[in-house]
């Protein structure tokens, strides 16, 4: 099923469209600098659920009379047009409350709905009390499991949950028989019980603008983890803002939306964590990391993967740093120091000599389907269709047979017989499957085809 919003003349948006597959049940972070319209976008989202949205949560100068929203829920589609009388958007065809309910939004103080929670619990506590000296209270265990797991500690082991005439209310009973309500915990721990309990209700889509605001760095590093569960367990989608680099790189591909604004429009693109931290926060680095030997195959990667591959997803550096015993050991250092990027974002590419070695035999190392670039091309040019060819009766200096491989590939680079590409070429056209079926190692690796595609 899916669920697309278009937005038109709503300041600070010319037109933006935000679509999303409602069977997929993950997560997506929408990012972008301030003043994109990712809360823009957010309002109109929750306008589908609350039609009076606009009225209480912004000024009517965002409004022009060209302003609309359109919504497409599989094949119904409802249109906002500004209303002159109304001073906000409206719509001649009311929505179902049944599709209403399956969208919530959260938005940030003060129109989150946990803030208008607040009032609700203090006129409640009467109540609550009495509910706790009768026993009436059950424990969510779930929600226990989910606090932990994200705090990675137990002092949650003995909360309760309290029916309430409104809702519910979590607390904490000390032995002394005194209770802690869950508005008095911290703001993080009372967003994650209300962001549970949302999660609970059976909507399809759940909106959370600004998610980390109240979350501390161990708890935005641990989140998404824990939500990307509890998606797949209660069939839900849940789209949040973010401008927290410690929860972006947590997120896996496909999961991420940058939105920008381009001349009058604005868009959302898919993109990677090494995007964003590089365009919006200045910080260089790259998604993944593929170490080799030398620079001639470093060279000659480059070369197959813009010959073999789609255009690369994830941004990437290939690191020339010396024999395969030395590649294979920055790599064990990286896993266990982290100092370029996570282990499954580092392998090691080592020439077709080494793959008998105990080094090459690790998960994350390949050899490549020949000897090395320069023996490869040294067998061609054995070949009597070069022999034969005046171009490449070449006389070679006086060398060991060894040598003879490398100073055959520095005399026509260097006598310009033959492009670099040229001779890569000459290499790939003799093995044809093997570096085919080898690409497709570079492909998993760059690529999104190999990811959960949006």
């Amino acid at each position: 099923m899916q669920f697309k919003v278009e937005l038109a003349e709503i300041r600070p948006i010319k037109a933006l469209t935000f679509e999303i597959d409602l069977a997929r049940n993950g997560l997506t972070c929408l990012v972008g600098k301030n003043g994109t319209g990712k809360t823009t976008l957010a309002k109109a989202i929750l306008n589908f659920a609350l039609a009076d949205t606009f009225l209480r949560t912004s000024s009517d100068g965002i409004f022009q009379a060209e302003s609309t929203i359109r919504y497409t829920w599989g094949e119904q589609q409802f249109l906002f047009t500004y209303d002159k009388e109304l001073r906000t958007l409206n719509s001649k065809v009311p929505i179902p409350q049944a599709l209403k309910a399956k969208v919530a939004v959260e938005l940030p103080v003060p129109h989150g709905q946990r803030f208008n929670f607040f009032r609700t619990l203090s006129e409640s506590d009467l109540e609550i009390r009495a509910a706790i000296t009768l026993g009436n209270h059950r424990k969510p265990t779930e929600l226990i499991e989910f606090l932990s797991e994200i705090y990675g500690e137990s002092r949650f082991s003995g909360l309760i949950e309290v029916p309430l005439k409104a809702g519910s209310c979590c607390c904490i009973v000390p032995p002394d028989g005194r209770y802690v309500r869950e508005d008095h915990f911290s703001s993080g721990e009372y967003f994650l019980i209300n962001l549970h309990r949302k999660i609970l209700q059976g909507q399809s889509l759940l909106v959370i603008d600004e998610i980390d605001i109240s979350l501390d760095a161990t708890a935005q590093t641990r989140v998404a983890t824990e939500l990307r569960k509890l998606c797949a367990q209660h069939s839900v989608n849940i789209v949040f803002t973010s401008h927290s680099l410690a929860m972006m790189q947590t997120m896996e591909p496909g999961e991420i939306l940058y939105i920008e604004r381009e001349a009058e429009k604005a868009k959302l693109d898919s993109v990677a964590f090494g995007y964003v931290k590089s365009v919006m926060f200045g910080f260089k680095g790259y998604d993944k990391y593929i170490l080799t030997e030398d620079e001639r195959l470093k060279e000659f990667l480059e070369y197959l993967i813009s010959r073999y591959c789609p255009p690369c997803f994830f941004s990437y550096v290939i690191i020339a740093a010396g024999g395969g015993t030395e590649v294979v050991r920055l790599m064990d250092r990286n896993e266990k120091e982290e100092f370029l990027n996570a282990s499954k974002n580092v392998i090691a590419v080592l020439d077709g000599d080494q793959k008998s070695k105990s080094h090459a035999l690790r998960p994350n190392a390949h050899c490549i389907p020949v000897w090395n670039v320069e023996q490869a091309f040294w067998d061609e040019f054995q070949k009597s269709e070069f022999q034969s060819n005046p171009k490449t009766s070449i006389q070679l200096p006086a060398s060991n047979a060894r040598s003879k491989p490398k100073e055959l590939y520095k005399h026509v680079i260097k006598n310009k017989i033959y492009s670099r590409d040229e001779t890569f070429k000459i290499i790939c056209d003799r093995h044809v499957e093997e570096f085919r079926t080898f690409a497709k190692t570079l492909e998993a690796f760059l690529c999104r085809a190999s990811s959960n595609e949006r």
